[in-house]
This record gives C-alpha cells, structure tokens and sequence, in this order.
C-alpha cells in the first residue's frame, strides 16, 4: 500500500513538473516576442521623432531662421543674411540635434522638444563688439568671437549639470565674465569655453544661400558639427 501511494504521489510530481515546463517555456516565448515588439515600436517611434525635428528644423530654415534677434539694427530686409552658419550638434546628448542657424550679426540654438520646435537661446555680440567674426563648436561649447582692434568679445553657449548655459567675456574688462547672468573672472570662463585654445579645424565656415536652388539641406549629415 505504502508502495503504491509514492508511485501515486511520484506519477502526481511528474506530471506538476512537466505543466509548469510547458509554462515556463510559453512565457519565455511570450516575453521574447513582447521584446521584440517592443524594440520594433521603439525603432518605430526613433524614426517618426527623426522625421519631426528634420521637419521642424527645415521649416524654421525655410523661414529665414524664424526670429533672429537683430540688437543693433544690423540686418537687411530680408531677414537672414545671404552668407550664414547653419549646423546641428546635441549639446544635451538626448539623441536629438539643437539646430544653430545665424550670421554674422546673431545665432540661434533651437530644438525639438515635447513634439514642437523650441528656441533655447539667442546669441549675439555685447554692445561695442556688434558682429560676429568667427564661430566656433569644441568641447561641446559653441563660442562666438568678434574680433576687435583692442582685443575680443566672446559670446559662448553650453549643456551641463542639466541646464544649457550662456557666457559673455570682453578683452576690455579683462579681469570679469558673466556664466549664467552670474558676475564672474576670466579664469571660470575660460575653464568652461577654453577661448586661449580655440583650434582652426574648430572653426565654422559660412554657407551662401543659393536662392535659385532653394534647397539648403542636401544632407543632414552633412550639418553635423
């Protein structure tokens, strides 16, 4: 009796062990196809949110860059001026590129967030220094300079500690800087935007506008910086 009672309860425990076998292998199939269902939306979602900011970004450029500040009076009718910068770089590193569109007399950064486009900031010499002269992107720092016969005024624009920053220095006031609209020295703005070491392959060119053409993006990979 006692024999057959553990050949019952063995029979029982096989027949336990194969059902939930079966179980575990169904769900493993199932959560292997969720995550590639998964992954496909997520491919899926990456391509629209590509599709919108390029959208956005050709519209705004399309527009003559939207808004561009013009402090002193500088720019013509037509808005943009026919030789600007045009270019993308992800200062925040959120897979998104802020676009930066201008000329010599203004920048701006836009980018693309909560499904539309946003401007973050907009970037132009301090007074007595007026025009942009040469445009710089290293260390993740895009860096305005307007070159002067007394010196240089540096405009520079940053991501970091989860924020995007804006600092202004002048050679005229040699030993003061403005972080942040914060009062600072020379040495935290050349800490952050390292102006005594700006190199030549850094440096962004002009792009003539071809009105004829009228397209001015052939290749978005071409705009990166």
């Amino acid at each position: 009796m006692n024999k057959n009672l553990f050949l019952f309860c063995f029979l029982i425990l096989s027949l336990t062990g194969c059902t939930n076998s079966n179980m575990t292998g169904e769900t493993a199939l199932q959560s292997d196809e969720s995550q590639v269902t998964n992954m496909a939306q997520e491919s899926a979602a990456l391509t629209d949110q590509e599709n919108n900011w390029q959208t956005a970004y050709r519209e705004i450029i399309d527009q003559g860059g939207g808004h561009l500040p013009d402090p002193y009076q500088l720019r013509g009718e037509d808005g943009l001026n026919s030789s600007f910068y045009l270019g993308i770089h992800d200062f925040n590193g959120d897979e998104i590129p802020e676009l930066i569109l201008g000329d010599g007399i203004s920048i701006s950064v836009y980018t693309y967030l909560n499904h539309g486009l946003e401007k973050i900031a907009d970037l132009y010499q301090p007074e007595g220094w007026y025009l942009i002269h040469e445009l710089y992107i290293q260390n993740n720092c895009l860096i305005l300079v307007s070159n002067g016969s007394d010196g240089c005024g540096y405009v520079g624009f940053t991501y970091g500690n989860g924020s995007y920053l804006t600092g202004t220095y002048d050679d005229s006031s040699p030993d003061q800087s403005v972080l942040g609209g914060e009062k600072y020295g020379f040495k935290e703005f050349n800490e952050l935007f390292h102006i005594t070491e700006l190199k030549e392959n850094s440096k962004k060119s002009l792009i003539k506008k071809n009105k004829e053409r009228g397209e001015l993006i052939p290749d978005w990979a071409m705009l990166v910086w």
